[in-house]
């Protein structure tokens, strides 16, 4: 069976059949300092405890163990680290910044904005992407044309690859940092709106001083977008997890979060789930989250399934929601396998000699619990109303990059899907 899938991965690679999408990203971007956990030479007997915040090298350290021994990917708030890191190499981060430079070498048109960009930042932005600026009037400018601040965001992400691939991100703090549109550019969001198919936003994990008047500023104007809304999700405290809960997700169409946050969301909806999430686990979850809010589609991604729940009247066949999942999957996998964010030219096949898919028992385990016909071959399914893709995950054995790796999978299907609307 795991020969077909493979099939169905050279297939995408080969021909990915994307573009013609019009979307946005937004909020959250920085520059990004990687360095391999093997590079630091550290000393990791430190006790493992999981931390919000870190200020020395024995709380990174300490946190750094907790993601090691436990497979997890964390952010943390490094804003009061009393020392330096100056190993590594610098990248675009943060999500919109990522997924803008991902989505603008894909042959489709990207408009992103981050309320500080400055000149150090524009220039780790793609070229090809606009930005919206507003000096006496309103337009859309290139992004290396719109800079307007000097201040500009660090973070220091560490990657191991043993037992799990993961990273662990040292954020740092932009003061005064809210996820929504400045001024001038509120006042033509309808403009951007008439320029693109579907927007991308992120970045609320980020948000510093008043959070609640801040996200709520958010909602607002969120809520005058009629484009299709995507949010991805992040790991953060459970009293900010909860806000963004309850004033985002009922006024965005499409939600995406990797296995944590979907035990996060889990937690503050009170169910009990298993660790690792079952697939069943998770397509129930998702199944409640969309009947309890206006949200369309649901798409989670694990180590070992990427999974979309969606209403039975979403406007995408399985067949284009399944194939968005492939194609976000090997864009990650090329993005391991290369070391950078990829671009169509990119997408030339797929070899096998590092890649490997993930066992397929979940996928058997569901299809006999719903009675489903062909499921662990096809992945899709329609059950309770409800549209139902899943695929399993490619693992690749010999990382050159982590960092955005979700990023992409999440991007790459929405864009994907957004390049098949009817």
């Amino acid at each position: 069976m795991k020969d077909k899938w493979r099939n169905k991965y050279v297939e995408m690679a080969k021909n990915p059949d994307i573009g013609g999408f019009q979307v946005l990203t937004a909020f959250n971007a920085n520059i990004d300092r990687t360095i391999k956990l093997e590079e630091l030479n550290w000393n990791l007997k430190a006790e493992a405890e999981k931390l919000e915040s870190v200020e020395n090298l024995e709380d990174i350290k300490k946190v750094l163990n907790y993601c090691v021994e436990n497979s997890k990917n964390l952010e943390v708030d490094a804003s009061n680290f009393n020392g330096s890191i100056n190993q590594g190499k610098l990248n675009i981060g943060g999500q919109a910044g990522i997924m803008a430079n991902f989505l603008s070498g894909l042959d489709g048109s990207v408009t992103f904005y981050t309320p500080f960009l400055s000149e150090q930042l524009a220039e780790k932005i793609d070229e090809r992407v606009l930005h919206p600026y507003f000096e006496n009037e309103f337009m859309l400018k290139n992004v290396r044309d719109s800079a307007n601040t000097d201040r500009t965001k660090e973070n220091i992400i560490i990657e191991f690859s043993e037992p799990k691939s993961g990273r662990l991100i040292l954020s740092d703090k932009l003061r005064g940092f809210g996820p929504y549109f400045r001024s001038g550019i509120e006042d033509n969001i309808e403009l951007i709106d008439q320029n693109i198919q579907g927007a991308l936003f992120s970045g609320f994990q980020n948000v510093t001083g008043n959070k609640e008047l801040k996200i709520e500023k958010s909602r607002q104007q969120l809520a005058k977008i009629k484009s299709k809304k995507h949010i991805e999700m992040v790991d953060c405290s459970k009293e900010l997890f909860h806000l963004i809960g309850d004033k985002i997700l009922p006024h965005v169409d499409s939600v995406g979060l990797d296995e944590n946050e979907a035990s996060q969301l889990a937690e503050v909806a009170d169910k009990e789930v298993s660790e690792p999430l079952h697939i069943g686990e998770a397509f129930d979850l998702f199944k409640n989250l969309i009947e309890d809010t206006e949200l369309e589609r649901c798409h989670l991604h694990t180590y070992r399934y990427h999974l979309i729940v969606a209403k039975n009247n979403y406007d995408l066949d399985l067949t284009h929601m399944r194939d968005g999942m492939l194609f976000g999957e090997i864009a990650a996998i090329k993005s391991a396998d290369l070391g950078r964010i990829p671009e169509l030219d990119d997408f030339d096949g797929l070899s096998f000699d590092e890649v490997h898919v993930k066992s397929l028992d979940e996928f058997e385990e569901f299809e006999d619990f719903f009675d489903l016909e062909n499921f662990t071959e096809t992945g899709m399914a329609e059950i309770d109303d409800f549209k139902v893709a899943a695929v399993p995950t490619l693992i690749h054995e010999n990382p050159e990059r982590l960092v955005g790796m979700g990023d992409l999978i999440s991007s790459g299907a929405f864009a994907y899907e957004l390049s098949k609307e009817p």
